[in-house]
């Protein structure tokens, strides 16, 4: 019964998330078309990015990673009155604290916005500037927000959370479509406030139906559910989770000294994210809270079968895709953004940082998954010193590569980085917890899988050569991406018996 229960949640949570991600992309689409690969494109992405990167760099994920292993240690061991108290107190200090940085973020705002886009002149700073003092008033909703869906999410009732993006996007896409022009861009940032506050909302509403606030407001000004740990743990999760989310934002602010560097940067990682961001909310919303549980109740056996099942599913899913968006990524991008002021030009160097970005996927996904196994264990230390050295070497990198390279260098850094991170993280799983990624995966099955990864890219380059027709090209790709998924479920299957029950 509770597999049962477990998979439609997870089925319905994969729902909204597509729908969320697929109105983002949505969101993507009608930039391009209405702003084309300009500088005000640069701006809308620059400002609609800015409360989310805030809140989940120094608030969201660190909160969900804390707060819901805590709630159910707090739950079995004193009092469901006390989990929730846990769970208001945090709201507060959260809104709180989250103001008091937007303040100060406010009174800096040109050196914020300078750091965000450092290759922008001082007159372009000085512009977005404006701007971003107007998207300031999102973090702290959006703050208190992370809270209050890492509180849905320990009661599992993951699906309001689910839908946020989808309602931030709606909201976003009317502006866009019916308001938004080169010279209307501050529009998009009023939309990003009334996007978020709307979300809150929804979730507040869904705290109060599923009682997680009930007995809360109790001894609200008695704050000894804040031990001295937690606020230590939070910080541990807060920079490991941050520094991770900071990648693709520092990438962003090197690839700004080229005209429409964000926009083109944006373009390709949107669709990268959209995978990616479908398979990694789905784990945490879903995968992290059964997770903590079940080491909460000390059951090493079922955690170690959950997380080997779905670091299979993972594999098995961002091979193929990974080897057929490579294939066809300048007939996708086409079809997708070749539109209004997007010209052919741009749709040429867009794939090709697509093809550099999908290589990622896995990594990217997989690092998700490793980072839960860590949280769940209540182990915030070991990500939190894996992600700092490894800000540093993307820094470096980016450096190094943009300078040769251009944007695509600083895109080819950002996939390097993001296989060292996952690959540091899954050695440290292994050596400090004694937990496999893929139980029952031996060496020379791991190699095997990296071979298929690397010809089926072959193979895609090769037809990107041979074949002119895009119709003929997406569909080579897909028939490649198939046999991939064939040949991975062949390894995966022989030696993942928990895995393999699962599927057939």
């Amino acid at each position: 019964m509770m597999g049962r229960s477990l998979s439609l949640a997870a089925m319905l949570v994969a729902v909204a998330i597509l729908l969320g991600r697929l109105t983002g992309l949505f969101r993507v689409l009608g930039l391009a078309s209405v702003l084309g690969v300009s500088h005000a494109n640069d701006l809308a992405i620059l400002i609609i990015s800015v409360p989310d990167i805030l809140n989940a760099m120094l608030i969201g994920g660190a909160m969900a990673a804390v707060l819901v292993p805590e709630m159910h240690r707090r739950s079995q061991n004193i009092s469901e009155q006390n989990a929730n108290q846990l769970i208001v107190q945090s709201f507060f200090i959260v809104a709180l604290v989250s103001s008091l940085f937007a303040l100060v973020l406010a009174i800096c705002s040109p050196w914020f916005t300078q750091l965000l886009a450092s290759g922008f002149t001082p007159s372009q700073i000085d512009e977005a500037s404006k701007l971003i003092l107007i998207v300031l008033f999102a973090f702290p909703i959006c703050a208190v927000t992370a809270v209050t869906a890492a509180a849905l999410q320990g009661h599992h009732k993951p699906l309001i959370p689910a839908f946020g993006n989808l309602f931030f996007n709606v909201i976003l896409l009317v502006a866009i479509f019916f308001w938004v022009t080169p010279e209307s861009i501050s529009v998009v940032a009023w939309a990003v406030v009334l996007a978020v506050s709307f979300r809150l909302l929804t979730q507040i509403i869904s705290c109060f139906v599923a009682g997680t606030f009930h007995g809360g407001f109790r001894s609200l000004m008695q704050f000894s559910t804040l031990s001295r740990s937690l606020f230590l743990k939070y910080f541990h999760a807060l920079t490991a989770i941050g520094v991770v989310v900071a990648f693709p934002v520092v990438s962003r602010s090197f690839a700004s000294a080229f005209e429409g560097g964000i926009s083109l940067f944006e373009y390709a990682l949107k669709l990268v994210e959209l995978p990616r961001g479908l398979l990694g909310a789905a784990l945490t919303m879903v995968i992290f809270p059964r997770l903590s549980r079940i080491f909460s109740e000390r059951d090493s056996a079922e955690a170690a079968k959950l997380i080997s099942q779905v670091a299979g599913l993972i594999v098995l899913v961002t091979i193929p895709v990974t080897v057929a968006v490579y294939g066809c990524a300048e007939p996708v991008v086409s079809l997708l953004f070749k539109r209004g002021l997007f010209t052919a030009e741009d749709v040429a160097n867009t794939a090709k940082l697509l093809q550099i970005a999908i290589i990622a996927m896995p990594a990217l996904i997989l690092s998700i998954l490793t980072m839960n196994v860590f949280y769940a264990r209540h182990e915030t230390l070991v990500p939190f010193k894996i992600s700092i050295i490894l800000l540093s070497c993307l820094i470096l990198l980016s450096l190094v590569l943009r300078d040769s390279m251009g944007v695509s260098g600083v895109m080819l850094a950002f996939v390097i980085t993001s296989w060292i991170h996952f690959l540091a993280l899954t050695i440290s799983l292994h050596v400090k917890l004694n937990v496999s990624v893929i139980d029952g995966v031996k060496l020379k099955h791991c190699t095997a899988l990296i071979l298929l990864t690397l010809l089926g890219i072959s193979f895609s380059a090769m037809m990107v050569k041979f074949i002119s027709e895009p119709f003929l090209l997406i569909i080579s790709s897909v028939l490649l991406g198939l046999v991939c998924f064939g040949a991975a479920l062949l390894i995966l299957k022989n030696h993942l018996p928990h895995f393999r029950r699962r599927l057939l």
